[in-house]
Order: structure tokens, then sequence, then C-alpha cells
């Protein structure tokens, strides 16, 4: 018999394309071999159709073949069924890098199209003649400054694969507002997504009440939060009294709550695991009352504790007035 689809929200993009609420995220600081393969194959056993790729991620190979071997376990289920996403990295935003960055997940995914391609950080930057990435001399990635602060020939190469049938969707990622409305003025073709950091220490209500007028998706990632403190208190999304409070009241685990939260916000959320027994959990899903919804809102009110900023490596801070919140 085959696996059971999660029978979780099914949300529609600004094009027509169905993408399941619960996504399944497939980065891995561990980068043990074999880790994301059995990941993938446990989270689609799970229920999940919605996987969470990118090219930065250096594992898509291992997705690919955890896709195939589900695929040839369960022969009802198909390519079709399953959404799922890539994303360019900063380096390869030249167009015909674009071109080749796609071609390159693709091959490693083996499979003839994504669902969604994203541009991962709104930030370009130089490579090397083997398209590794540029380092400079401080150690930190060689910016395009024409390329960032002009992404106008990026944009139009992911709209070309667009129309060629590559990918179902395009879309954004750690993208913020104004750094859309500048996209929006020349796209041919909207972006579909705006794929960003998001849990109750960082609720961005403003960016995506924004992308929801513009009829764009959020999509969170790192929706659990993270296992770092917040600076200057200590304080972990993962020992909040008030969140667990919600939690054990209910019988769930805290990530189902903080999973369920996301979706009552109506957006799509990607929990990632290697660990069989959480995977399986995370796609249990809860719906919060409005009181618990009330209580988890309440410890997200007034924060903004971004745990997900890459300055230190690119050299570049897509968010500088952080700096001094």
């Amino acid at each position: 018999m085959a696996a059971p689809a999660v029978t979780g929200p099914i949300l529609t993009l600004n094009n027509g394309v169905k993408m399941p609420a619960l996504g399944f995220g497939t980065f891995a600081n561990e980068g043990s071999k074999g880790e994301t393969h059995k990941a993938v194959v446990h989270a689609l056993n799970a229920g999940y159709r919605h996987l969470d790729c990118a090219w930065f991620y250096q594992n898509e190979e291992e997705v690919g073949s955890g896709i195939r071997e589900f695929l040839s376990q369960n022969p009802s289920v198909k390519r079709e069924d399953i959404f799922i996403t890539t994303k360019v990295w900063n380096h390869l935003h030249e167009p015909e890098d674009v071109e080749w960055s796609l071609k390159d997940s693709l091959e490693k995914l083996q499979t003839p199209y994504v669902d969604a391609f994203l541009i991962h950080w709104p930030i370009a930057s130089e490579k090397n003649a083997d398209r590794t990435v540029k380092i400079g001399s401080d150690g930190k990635y060689v910016i395009n400054t024409t390329l960032t602060n002009d992404p106008s020939p990026t944009w139009h190469a992911m709209e070309k694969l667009y129309s060629s049938g590559l990918t179902k969707s395009i879309g954004l990622s750690n993208f913020t507002q104004p750094q859309i409305a500048k996209i929006l003025t020349y796209a041919k073709v909207k972006p579909a997504i705006n794929q960003i950091e998001i849990h109750p220490f960082l609720p961005q209500q403003p960016l995506i009440d924004y992308c929801f007028s513009r009829n764009i998706l959020p999509v969170a990632y790192s929706p659990l939060g993270s296992q770092d403190q917040v600076p200057g208190t200590g304080e972990k999304v993962s020992t909040n009294k008030d969140l667990i409070a919600v939690a054990e009241k209910n019988g769930w685990s805290l990530a189902q709550v903080l999973i369920a939260w996301g979706m009552k916000r109506g957006y799509a959320v990607l929990p990632k695991s290697s660990n069989e027994g959480r995977i399986k959990g995370n796609a249990k899903l809860v719906e919060l009352s409005q009181e618990d919804f009330d209580a988890v809102n309440k410890v997200a009110s007034g924060r903004w504790s971004r745990f997900v900023n890459m300055k230190d490596t690119f050299g570049y801070d897509v968010w500088p007035e952080e700096a001094t919140k």
C-alpha cells in the first residue's frame, strides 16, 4: 500500500500551481553521507509531499536518490505528486549561471523539472573559473555590486527558465519588502514565493502582510526556531515556557504547535530533521484553538530575533537596520 500523503492544507501559488503547506527542509549541517537520503525517504513515507532543496546544500544527489527509492516502493505515487523546490546560490546570478545552476540541480535531483526555483539570497557575488565562490582577501565573498543593486538580469533569466518549463514557478528567498518592490517594477512573471525565516521569535508580520497583498506566498524556513540563544537574553524558542505550556496542555510536541501556528497564519512551513521519530511527529498536523493561537501570538508580540544571517560569510548584511535592534 502506498504511503499516505499528509492531509494538510494545499496552497495555490499566483500562477495556479498547488503547493502542500507542509514541506520538508533538506539542509543538513552534519553533511554525513547518506543522512539526507534516509531523511527524504522517511519524510516521504511519513506523508510529506513537498521537499525544499538548494544548490548550496550540496546534497541534491541524495535527495534525488531518496525520491527514486520512495517512488520505486510506492508506484501509485508519481513525481508530479511531489513538490520540489531548489534555489540558485549567490555566485551564480549571471544569466548563463542561473541556467547552469538549475540544470545542475535537475541533473542531481534526477528530475526533468522542479516545482519552484528561487533566488536564495538578494546578494550576488563573484565566481571563480570553475564556478566556485570567489573569496576575497578578507575571507568573505566578493560581492558583485552591479547585480546586487540591479538583479533584473538574474530575474529575467529566471523568467526564461519558467517559460521553458524547467520550473513550474519562480520566486525569492530572504528578500525584504523594498527588494521585492524593485523586482515587481520589471517582472514579466511575478515572484510566486518569498521564503523567509519565520517563528515566534521572528514573526515577520509586516513582510508577511506585504507578500500576501502582492499575491506572493510566504514560506517559512526555521519555523521551529533555533537551538541558538537570543543574544543578550539567552532565551530559546525551544525552552519558552509559554510555548511549552500550549504543547503540554494539548499533549502535543512543541514542533507541532509551531507548525500549526504557521499554517494558521496562512503560509507554508518547512520543518527539518534527520531523526525518523521527529520527522513522523512533525507530519502529524494539529490545529490550534483561537485561545492557543492567541497564546503563541502573545509570545511573538514585539519580538525580532533573527537566527539566520550569513553576513559574516558574505561580507554583506541584508538587514543592516537590525544591528541597532
